[in-house]
């Protein structure tokens, strides 16, 4: 009889390896730490993932699924291309607030491997997406032509303030609770500061 798998096991298992793969990198990052934090044994973390870069993947897919199902969500629905972009700028924001981190982690690792990306997000939906883009900038509304700028500029704006946090932080000499505050205030304004850079 095939051993089945138990959510809240790999729950704590994925939460270990986040502190540990944040802590560590993911170069530096020891099985058995992450079996020891997510409170079981080696041979159990191995049943459920059998190495610590399939692992990695796993984590990265918990941080950002929440995103992939509004992205879908919102490219399908009926709502006009301006409310789909406020969707997806909203989305954006909240993946990079919540998650600055893991996505510093991320980034750092796909530098080291260019597939880093392309084993966590499908890009089946691009199709679509590119289409939509396309109609926008044809009717004037955007202006950008394709939907690589549209990307590249909707996620800079979004993400960049929140992943240089430490940077900010010495630039200006903050301490972290003043940088938190301005977090905030970033969240709030970031909005309407991107429709105003993307659309005409």
């Amino acid at each position: 009889m095939t051993k089945s798998k138990d959510n809240n096991t790999e729950e704590r298992i994925l939460e270990a390896a986040k502190k540990v793969f944040l802590r560590d990198g993911l170069q530096g990052a020891r099985m058995q730490d992450i079996a020891d934090l997510a409170l079981i044994n080696r041979s159990m973390l191995h049943y459920y993932f059998r190495d610590k870069k399939m692992l990695s993947h796993q984590v990265m897919k918990s941080v950002i699924s929440q995103f992939i199902v509004t992205f879908k969500e919102n490219l399908n629905s009926d709502l006009s291309f301006e409310e789909k972009v406020d969707n997806y700028i909203e989305a954006e924001i909240d993946l990079a607030y919540n998650n600055s981190d893991m996505l510093i982690f991320a980034l750092h690792e796909a530098s080291k491997d260019p597939d880093f990306f392309k084993k966590i997000i499908n890009n089946k939906h691009s199709t679509i997406f590119r289409m939509q883009v396309k109609e926008a900038y044809e009717k004037g509304e955007i202006i950008m032509k394709d939907s690589e700028e549209f990307v590249i500029m909707i996620s800079s704006l979004c993400m960049f303030p929140f992943i240089a946090g430490p940077l900010y932080m010495m630039i200006f000499r903050w301490d972290e609770e003043k940088w938190q505050s301005y977090r905030s205030v970033l969240r709030k304004n970031l909005p309407k500061w991107i429709k105003q850079a993307i659309f005409k």
